[in-house]
């Protein structure tokens, strides 16, 4: 079964032309906003890739634009037309966008997991808690019960959808693959107590045995290194023209870094904790160490 993608890459294709066709204009979002006689953030986010986009707000920023060659036009067309898709995880819609009630939920989820499902691999360094992706249910409900205020009908609706976004991992055609980085720390964290993290422990052991999941521990002995600033994640997407970007989640907000002098910055970082980390057969071995502890 091949993965179904979601809107997310047309959408950041068609925001990334129509910022190229608005500076080649020489236009400003706020000139081009009071043109077409709609909001400043309308036009940012359709650029930015996290607006829905209208048919008709595009072809009047085409037509603002002069674009006149039918091929480039119909190509950005179809880009709003297949960005306009909803994702499985509209379903979800009452427990995505938390609001300022639960900060210490992301802000904007729904935005993470469409750029994760279009994702081909997402490299991540946790120093605090094991990834989503490869989160058992119980540590999933542990993590999720410490952090938010939801109700336990709303948290239980959030496990849910931390379960549905790994069947990314497991799909027969293109799985998506992860590189994950574990700061010991990690290891040794009793969420959910001691049952609920021989069994997360003993889950990691086992799906670092699959082809599309590299796992490592990063070991105490290293002393201080550069990620301490804390846990980050590189999305790389499979086209070519879609640039990668840096996601990282934070208690006054989540950030994504998309130029490239970041992406690079962040990518440097994870190499050098590749380097710095166990190997992948070293860190299984280790994980099965710290199990017969618990």
């Amino acid at each position: 079964m091949s993965p179904v993608r979601g809107p997310v890459v047309p959408r950041r294709r068609l925001g990334a032309e129509l910022r190229t066709l608005r500076e080649q204009a020489g236009l400003t979002i706020d000139d081009v906003a009071k043109e077409l006689e709609c909001s400043v953030s309308k036009v940012s986010r359709l650029e930015t890739g996290q607006g829905i986009p209208k048919a008709r707000d595009v072809r009047d920023l085409l037509e603002r634009y002069g674009v006149r060659d039918q091929t480039r036009r119909d190509r950005l067309m179809r880009w709003a037309r297949d960005g306009q898709r909803q994702g499985w995880w509209h379903d979800f819609y009452d427990v995505l966008d938390p609001g300022p009630e639960d900060p210490q939920l992301p802000d904007n989820l729904s935005r993470y997991v469409a750029l994760e499902q279009d994702a081909s691999e997402v490299r991540s360094f946790e120093g605090t808690l094991v990834h989503g992706l490869l989160q058992t249910e119980d540590y999933a409900r542990a993590v999720l019960t410490a952090v938010s205020t939801a109700e336990s009908e709303a948290t239980d609706r959030l496990v849910e959808l931390r379960m549905r976004r790994q069947e990314r991992l497991y799909v027969e055609d293109d799985p998506l693959k992860i590189h994950l980085i574990l700061d010991e720390a990690v290891l040794h964290r009793p969420v959910g107590g001691q049952q609920v993290m021989r069994a997360q422990l003993k889950r990691l052991v086992a799906e670092a045995q699959r082809p599309n999941i590299t796992l490592q521990v990063l070991p105490f002995s290293v002393g201080m290194y550069q990620a301490t600033v804390g846990p980050f994640a590189v999305l790389v997407f499979p086209d070519s023209d879609d640039n990668d970007l840096v996601y990282r989640e934070g208690y006054l907000g989540d950030m994504y870094l998309e130029k490239e002098r970041d992406i690079e910055v962040h990518e440097r970082m994870f190499e050098g904790l590749v380097d710095m980390s166990m190997t992948a057969e070293q860190s299984v071995e280790f994980i099965n160490t710290v199990l017969l502890e618990c």
